[in-house]
């Protein structure tokens, strides 16, 4: 597994190249963590939305990727609850 960060918004050159493969992964990771079926999650599930309170649908979306994270952190690095705080 390969990380990198790329601009999501507006989408860089690097991010629409590599947004099928990162959707792929994505997807094996909703299947193997979620017990997801393979017809979900769907392309249109996948939303990325600027990082910066100013932004609504940031806001909006915050508490629900905070959890995600979380979850994720606790799950497959065995981070405890302290260690994925909304900071992090």
């Amino acid at each position: 597994l390969k990380v990198r960060v790329v601009r999501s918004y507006p989408p860089s050159s690097q991010f629409k190249a590599t947004f099928q493969e990162s959707y792929q992964v994505y997807k094996r990771y909703q299947m193997v963590i979620h017990k997801d079926p393979p017809d979900k999650p769907t392309i249109n599930q996948v939303r990325l939305v600027p990082v910066s309170f100013e932004d609504p649908q940031f806001k909006s979306s915050f508490n629900q990727s905070a959890t995600l994270f979380a979850k994720y952190q606790m799950s497959v690095h065995k981070d405890t609850p302290s260690d994925c705080g909304e900071n992090e």
